[in-house]
């Protein structure tokens, strides 16, 4: 058996890109013509109002904290004009992506939310419950954006084939100051305090 160094390995390295490089440009002289963007439309792509829905959102629950210091859950509409306010929500700052898989009936009690958080159920079924009893069942295709980060919270958890979602935590200075919703802070990032 042959040993070889840690400098034949990288040298090996080196002629292998080269290699590699000179495929490449070969191959750049035969690419198709770049992506145009569609009429009316620029990139990034922009969401222009056309009046119908986003096919890939059903629902979205924005979750607050009233001046009862109680979690309300509104269902915000996912077609112009919301629309627009929808697809800057989703164009956010996050400080941590979360995947994470929860076995069927298994949750949290009541609890606020951290941070102003957004939940993406990929899989099965999370069960959003309010002091009411109200009950908000999210599967594949529905968004929560809980930013009740003060009050009694609401309780959430698992249906009974279990789930597995995203969660999406934005910054901290997203939270109301209060025990209430802003919603132009929602469709937006906190900026920094000086």
């Amino acid at each position: 058996m042959t040993m070889h160094s840690k400098r034949d390995f990288l040298a090996g390295g080196g002629m292998l890109m080269a290699m590699m490089g000179l495929s490449h440009h070969a191959e750049a002289r035969q690419m198709p013509p770049p992506v145009k963007p569609l009429p009316g439309q620029g990139f990034p792509m922009e969401f222009k109002g056309t009046g119908d829905p986003m096919p890939w959102i059903k629902r979205v629950f924005h979750l607050y904290s009233g001046a009862d210091g109680l979690t309300r859950a509104e269902q915000l509409d996912v077609i112009e004009p919301k629309g627009q306010e929808i697809a800057t929500l989703l164009r956010r700052t996050a400080e941590r992506v979360t995947l994470g898989g929860t076995q069927p009936n298994a949750g949290f009690g009541f609890h606020v939310a951290n941070q102003p958080t957004l939940l993406i159920p990929l899989f099965g079924a999370m069960i959003i419950g309010l002091h009411d009893g109200t009950e908000h069942v999210l599967r594949h295709g529905d968004l929560a954006y809980a930013e009740d980060c003060t009050g009694k919270g609401h309780i959430s958890k698992a249906g009974p084939e279990g789930s597995f979602m995203v969660a999406v935590q934005l910054p901290k200075a997203g939270c109301p100051k209060v025990g209430s919703s802003d919603m132009a802070s929602v469709w937006s990032d906190p900026q920094p305090a000086d």
